[in-house]
């Protein structure tokens, strides 16, 4: 059960900084382990400006700040979603920030409607970090200014720089050069993660102590369930095995880690060959894959032969509960939903593990901001879609030295930071990475995780892999809140020793 504390404030205040840009701030308690603790919240606005002075974009933060302790010795994390086009709030308002939104039915239960719980966070990691909440341009509070337009932002090198600016004027503001410093990221939070900390390394000296990555995506190409991506049939497959298991339709009686390890197995070998051969397999094998196919997934042999071994997410989503009407999440396959047409191909209403999910979270962080004091004289994006339908992915030109390869990386669209990854955690031998997949994640799907970590020169050593069952969003349901929140909170008592 979820205990409430009372939310207690010494202080609340509006500042007007430099070109107009707002900060508020506030004194609180919170209870961490069976202490009290006293932080400051600061919601403000950072103006970033070009080598000429010029501003060139506002950036929306909030830092959680310990103000009795020593700055030089104090580690601070900076913490970014993903979407591209999605604010931190999610992750302040539902894992890491001293106030949370918590309900005890997911993944079972929808989230109703106003009024929702909205508690001190009992598992904060405040007492062993200052956190701080930044929105990219174009979500949040954040925008551009002066002659730049959002989208001027809104690619992967460009986004990688701006947040990477935030990072160091933020540090330089608050005189936290020789701090302890890290960078927590979700989904592809992650990806930015690795190239924010490639581009303070490389353009500023600044070097992380750790990455968080959670849901990593480092490397796009195995993410994109598309036709002929024989790198994502074979990534998701596991993930589909695991959520066919939770639903009851695939390897019953086994155990979950079990059946996990044999659908890896499968999907690496038996299947791997097969998508490979393509219509050079005899008529006994592909039968033979076929079965195993239907056998991990849940889905029937005339389904899986009819989609010739090639099942897309989407249609997974629909077709593995279609008897009994249902649709399964996508960003948490546990997750169900019920739709007027169960005879389409694909899902048609969205994905049930965020519209359940998605009043609470818009209520709760608006509701806390007002308990923050801040008021703006714009609405706040939790999401922009914009974001996304406007996004270069083209790969970063100034991360390759050599023309040639960056014309063949463009061509083939190969859009990847795990390379990087392995080049920062050789030049920074202090660097560790801690990385966190949803067994039950069809967006970044654990087996692919493991692939991506195994490869691109990054070193196993440094790498705390965990698995949690759950979703994309990791701290769903408690259970797996508690878990995740147990690791992070060890991950930086191992690095303080």
């Amino acid at each position: 059960m979820l205990t409430y504390i009372a939310f207690s404030s010494a202080l609340c205040a509006t500042v007007e900084t430099g070109n107009d840009a707002k900060s508020f701030t506030k004194e609180a308690k919170i209870q961490v382990g069976g202490k009290t603790l006293r932080y400051v919240s600061t919601a403000a606005e950072t103006i970033l400006r070009d080598g000429e002075g010029n501003p060139i974009a506002s950036i929306w933060s909030v830092a959680y700040t310990k103000p009795d302790a020593k700055k030089e010795n104090r580690p601070v994390t900076f913490i970014y979603n993903g979407g591209p086009g999605a604010s931190s709030s999610v992750l302040h308002i539902g894992l890491l920030g001293p106030k949370i939104v918590r309900r005890e039915g997911a993944p079972n239960s929808d989230d109703g409607a106003a009024p929702y719980a909205l508690i001190d966070n009992p598992n904060s990691i405040l007492d062993l970090t200052d956190l701080v909440f930044v929105d990219p341009v174009g979500t949040g509070y954040s925008h551009a200014l002066g002659d730049k337009s959002n989208q001027d932002f809104w690619s992967v090198g460009a986004d990688a720089r701006s947040m990477g600016d935030f990072i160091r004027q933020w540090i330089a503001d608050k005189q936290r050069w020789n701090a302890p410093k890290h960078i927590l990221g979700l989904s592809y939070g992650t990806t930015r993660a690795v190239g924010v900390a490639h581009y303070l390394h490389t353009a500023h000296g600044i070097d992380m102590n750790s990455l968080l990555l959670l849901g990593p995506a480092l490397d796009l190409g195995g993410l994109s369930s598309v036709d002929n991506n024989l790198l994502a049939y074979i990534g998701y497959l596991p993930s589909m095995a695991t959520v066919a298991h939770y639903h009851g339709k695939a390897g019953q009686g086994k155990p979950l880690g079990a059946f996990a390890k044999e659908a890896r197995e499968f999907a690496l070998n038996d299947y791997a060959g097969a998508l490979f051969k393509g219509n050079m397999m005899s008529d006994e094998e592909r039968s033979r894959v076929i079965k195993q196919f239907a056998d991990f997934t849940g889905l029937e042999e005339s389904y899986v032969s009819a989609a010739n071994l090639r099942v897309l997410v989407p249609r997974f989503r629909k077709e593995l509960l279609r008897k009994e009407g249902l649709t399964i999440g996508y960003s948490d396959g546990r997750y169900t939903g019920d739709e007027f047409d169960d005879t389409a191909s694909d899902p048609l209403s969205g994905d049930p593990s965020m519209y359940k999910e998605s009043g609470m979270y818009a209520a709760g962080f608006h509701h806390y901001m007002t308990q923050l004091g801040v008021t703006m004289p714009m609405p706040y994006k939790l999401w922009n879609s914009q974001v996304g339908k406007d996004w270069d992915w083209r790969p970063d030109v100034k991360a390759y030295a050599d023309p040639q390869r960056y014309r063949v990386a463009k061509r083939a669209n190969i859009i990847e930071v795990a390379s990087k990854l392995g080049t920062l955690m050789r030049r920074n031998e202090a660097l560790e990475v801690f990385a966190a997949s949803g067994l039950y994640d069809i967006v970044t799907p654990f087996f692919d995780t493991e692939r991506t970590f195994a490869n691109h020169g990054i070193i196993q050593d440094r790498v705390a892999l965990k698995y949690y069952e759950s979703g994309h969003r990791l701290w769903a349901d408690i259970k797996s809140w508690e878990a995740l929140s147990a690791d992070i909170r060890q991950f930086y008592l191992d690095k303080q020793r």
